[in-house]
């Protein structure tokens, strides 16, 4: 099988050999990445200010009444990155081979690539005991410059057994789960207000391929505007807008899960996409240099730095599915 520009390796990096090398299948570009609005941080970390709605209208009852200013109250959350390196050393006979079919340098790069995509689905994300991401702990700077860190709140939670008309037993993600999450959002706000029927949806779901099957087989969803033929190619791994959602399938891994076996049940997320920003110090940058030490092997390196964080709370949910 030989390496070449046809085959699905990310687009920053194509080997300009061929090689006979036959690589392990892997995801090769990130899944989530379409989905959130990226940033510049140049620096430790970004802010961005929060200014809630106001609430200062009542009547006029007199003429010449005062105003009676009131006052508003401001806040911040802030995006700060992590930084990563990934670095693979060759021997010098690798390098002598670099340009045949024998050399694994270029399909290793090509690797080290997809390693650094995979990881910006993983940040994305996020874990609940760690800062950034949509199910991390927030950074929030208060008007005194106080900062918190809060954690996800369990207000914005779809149950596993969610279903119009009572609770049932557990299930996978459902139209119900769908509805539910749109109803909930338009509660606070959260949704598109534009009149026209042009733009691509303003909020977005991640969920695993197990979920996706899940909406296929839900007999409320079939033939439900296009959304069959939509969804089946959301299972080949592209990106469409369903029933109000850029819908995006991700690696099992990204998701967190807990029970195991009939008990498993997967975390999914929605959110809108303004509600949370990807910042980044450093997209990821290849060097590949000699390493005196290692008798003169060379060092094929990864560099990038990144991280998200949510920056209104209500706006990012999570969706509790059985598998």
């Amino acid at each position: 099988m030989s390496n070449i520009t046809t085959l699905a390796v990310t687009e920053q990096f194509r080997p300009e050999f061929e090689d006979g090398w036959s690589t392990e299948y892997q995801r090769v570009r990130s899944s989530a990445e379409g989905s959130v609005n990226m940033y510049p941080v140049i620096g430790e970390y970004r802010e961005f200010p929060l200014l809630p709605k106001t609430d200062s209208l009542r009547k006029l009852t007199k003429r010449f009444e005062e105003t009676s200013p009131t006052d508003i109250t401001t806040g911040k959350r802030r995006i700060t990155t992590t930084p990563y390196v990934s670095s693979i050393a060759f021997d010098r006979k690798d390098q002598k081979k670099f340009g045949t079919l024998e050399s694994p340098i270029g399909p290793t790069i090509a690797n080290q690539r997809a390693e650094a995509a995979r990881n910006l689905d993983q940040t994305i994300v996020g874990t609940s005991a760690e800062i950034g991401g949509l199910l991390g702990k927030a950074i929030e700077v208060d008007a005194t410059g106080t900062v918190s860190y809060p954690v996800f709140d369990s207000t914005y939670e779809i149950a596993n057994d969610f279903a119009f008309g009572g609770s049932g037993s557990a299930s996978g993600m459902s139209y119900d789960k769908l509805l539910e999450l749109k109803r909930q959002l338009a509660k606070y706000n959260v949704r598109s207000q534009d009149t026209t029927d042009s733009n691509p949806a303003g909020l977005c779901l991640l969920l695993g391929y197990s979920q996706v099957t899940d909406l296929l087989r839900d007999p409320k969803l079939q033939n439900r505007d296009n959304a069959t033929a939509l969804l089946e190619q959301v299972m080949d791994g592209e990106m469409h807008d369903v029933q109000g959602f850029t819908i995006k399938a991700v690696d099992d891994d990204v998701l967190p899960t807990s029970g195991s076996g009939a008990t498993l049940v997967r975390t999914c997320v929605a959110f809108a996409k303004n509600a949370v920003a990807f910042g980044y110090n450093e997209m990821p940058n290849h060097e590949l240099d000699v390493l005196p030490t290692k008798t003169h092997a060379i060092q094929s390196t990864f560099y990038f730095d990144w991280g998200l964080g949510r920056i209104w709370d209500k706006a990012v949910w999570k969706v509790y599915c059985n598998e």
